[in-house]
């Protein structure tokens, strides 16, 4: 990983914070949270499949578009060793558009889509290419494309099994292993939506020799 950047050295180096935002918009530095930044950010980003392009087609026809995190099973293959070769779909929307977006995915799409599942229902009414369609948790950190977070999908690998079980226990450290050590990551904006689950603790301990030792100074005193 490239040096870290305080802001405090960044204003005293000529960049004021409008600045470091566009630079950040651009891709040109990445905020890692606290305070910190880095040259050279990695940029996370999943490829989209036809039904996840045509799920957020659908989503932007609402005059007041929901928020939404949309991701598919098979979007992590380059990360794991036991590919999946059937797709699952998770679609997160909020709560009062829930039953709409519903109505509507099952009109327009081919594929099954199934509401706020349990596990007996994903068990019995699975097939390839199932919508599970669930309410966004609130406040989660989402795209303007629906496209999963970095920080998201780290959280509900290690805190969502109900939905994530579709993937085994090593796989999923394959892929964390994989994300933290090449992407970058807004670890400010990471604890605060574990904490929001009432999973820090938990998120912290599975991450904690990914994050530098400046940012956990500052988790420590920002508790």
């Amino acid at each position: 990983m490239d040096k870290l950047k305080q802001i405090d050295v960044l204003h005293n180096q000529g960049f004021n914070d409008m600045k470091i935002s566009r630079l950040v918009k651009s891709h040109k530095l990445g905020n890692l949270g606290y305070g910190f930044y880095i040259d050279n950010p990695q940029h996370f980003d999943l490829e989209k499949d036809a039904v996840i392009k045509r799920i957020n087609t659908l989503l932007n026809s609402f005059p007041n578009k929901p928020n939404r995190v949309l991701f598919s099973s098979t979007s992590l293959n380059n990360y794991i060793n036991q590919l999946i070769s059937s797709t699952t779909y998770i679609v997160e929307v909020e709560k009062e558009y829930i039953q709409t977006v519903f109505e509507l995915l099952k009109l327009k799409l081919k594929n099954k889509v199934l509401l706020k599942p349990n596990d007996d229902e994903k068990h019995n009414y699975w097939e390839p290419g199932v919508i599970y369609l669930v309410e966004l948790y609130k406040r989660c950190p989402v795209s303007m494309d629906g496209s999963i977070k970095v920080e998201t999908l780290l959280v509900n690998l290690l805190c969502n099994k109900h939905y994530y079980s579709l993937y085994s226990g090593q796989d999923i450290e394959s892929i964390i292993n994989t994300i933290c050590l090449n992407y970058t990551i807004n670890y400010k904006t990471l604890i605060s939506y574990a904490s929001r689950r009432n999973k820090k603790e938990d998120v912290l301990n599975a991450l904690r020799k990914y994050i530098p030792q400046e940012i956990l100074e500052e988790i420590k005193v920002n508790k």
